[in-house]
C-alpha cells in the first residue's frame, strides 16, 4: 500500500508527491489510513518502508485493522534519506474491504518517520 494511496488526518501529515512519502509525522494524533481489499480473510504479515534517524529511533507506532492491531518500534535507517523495509508483525483481515490505520503509539520525541508505504502478505502464502 503506497503512501500515495493513504488518506491522512492531522495537523501536518500529508502525502508529499515530490518525495513519495507521508511526512512530516510530528504529532501524536496524526493518522494515515488505507483501504485494502483482500480475497481471503486471515492473518497477514505487515512490513513498513520508512526512513528515520537516530533521534526518532525508539518511537512506537500502531498498525491496525478492524480486527487486530500491532505495535512496532521505529528503527533508524541511517537518516531520512535512506529507506528500509522491515517486518512489524501480523494483523487479522476480513475477506473484502479493510481499513488499515497507522498512527503513533503515544507522544513522539521529534518525528515518527518518513513513510513510503506498507506491505501486507497473507501469512504462510508463497513461502
Amino acid at each position: 500500500m503506497p503512501a500515495r494511496l493513504a488518506v491522512t488526518f492531522g495537523r501536518e501529515l500529508a502525502y508529499r508527491p515530490s518525495l513519495d512519502i507521508l511526512a512530516p509525522w510530528r504529532h501524536e494524533h496524526d493518522v494515515a489510513e488505507w483501504l485494502l481489499e483482500v480475497p481471503a480473510g486471515g492473518a497477514y504479515d505487515v512490513s513498513v518502508t520508512l526512513a528515520a534517524d537516530e533521534a526518532s529511533a525508539g518511537d512506537r507506532f500502531v498498525i491496525a485493522s478492524e480486527h487486530s492491531q500491532i505495535v512496532a518500534t521505529v528503527l533508524s535507517s541511517g537518516g531520512y534519506d535512506r529507506f528500509l523495509e522491515y517486518a512489524c508483525g501480523r494483523i487479522e483481515l476480513a475477506a473484502g474491504l479493510n481499513r488499515i490505520v497507522m498512527r503513533p503509539a503515544g507522544p513522539l520525541k521529534r518525528e515518527l518517520a518518513d513513510v513510503r508505504g506498507l506491505r501486507l502478505v497473507r501469512s504462510g502464502v508463497g513461502r
